[in-house]
């Protein structure tokens, strides 16, 4: 390990708390819920979602696919290396509608050439998105989508994903700005998304065990591995 910071093959432990990597730039930091479902986006969720505010955006990012669940290390639009690393996993809450899941705090590196050491062999695998994505202030205003967050506040982003030959799609909020305030935040942003009409279905059918990507990668080449030893 160098002086940086994550080793990616030392089992995702830091020697330093996250927020203070020696050398390292800021971090930012965010509280998200992310679930998963298999097969294409509903148009019915893609049409309850999109708002004139939404900003959409098509991109490749590659991911090293190392089996941890709390460090994702990926280049992003083929450009930008960027670390997240999950430092807490907090109790279950109810948002409604169907919806749930343990909160989980990740800090984000972006660039990250100076925090991480990229192994010299390792697999990455490509993982292909259309997000869209709305933003919402902490009071559950929603805000044109400007930039970098900045304040207090919540994105919420509907995402088609594919890998290969697995089509799946996504439905996260990455809550922003102070810790104290990330979980109203992400409250106030799904009831001013409920208050706008009635949820779809295949939000509470479709979404599966809340996990973010490094997990949801991990998982599905633990399948494909079981599937080749069949």
């Amino acid at each position: 390990m160098s002086r940086q910071g994550v080793d990616p093959t030392s089992g995702g432990a830091l020697p330093w708390p996250a927020e203070e990597l020696p050398g390292s730039p800021a971090a930012h930091h965010t509280t998200e819920l992310r679930w998963f479902a298999r097969g294409q986006l509903p148009g019915r969720v893609r049409a309850w979602f999109t708002r004139p505010d939404a900003v959409t955006e098509a991109r490749c990012d590659r991911y090293l696919v190392d089996q941890l669940v709390d460090v994702g290390i990926k280049i992003r639009g083929g450009r930008t290396l960027e670390l997240k690393v999950r430092s807490d996993v907090r109790p279950w809450v109810d948002l409604g509608g169907g919806l749930g899941g343990r909160l989980e705090e990740w800090h984000k590196w972006s660039p990250a050439d100076d925090v991480v050491d990229i192994p010299a062999y390792g697999r990455w695998i490509s993982v292909d998105k259309v997000v869209s994505k709305r933003r919402f202030a902490a009071t559950g205003t929603e805000i044109a989508m400007a930039g970098e967050p900045s304040g207090a506040g919540c994105d919420v982003e509907v995402t088609d994903v594919a890998v290969g030959s697995t089509q799946a799609w996504s439905f996260a909020f990455a809550a922003f700005g102070p810790p104290a305030t990330r979980r109203a935040a992400l409250h106030a942003s799904w009831r001013a998304l409920t208050a706008s009409g009635s949820v779809p279905a295949a939000l509470a059918r479709e979404l599966g065990w809340p996990m973010g990507y490094p997990q949801w990668l991990a998982r599905r080449q633990a399948h494909e591995y079981q599937e080749i030893l069949r």
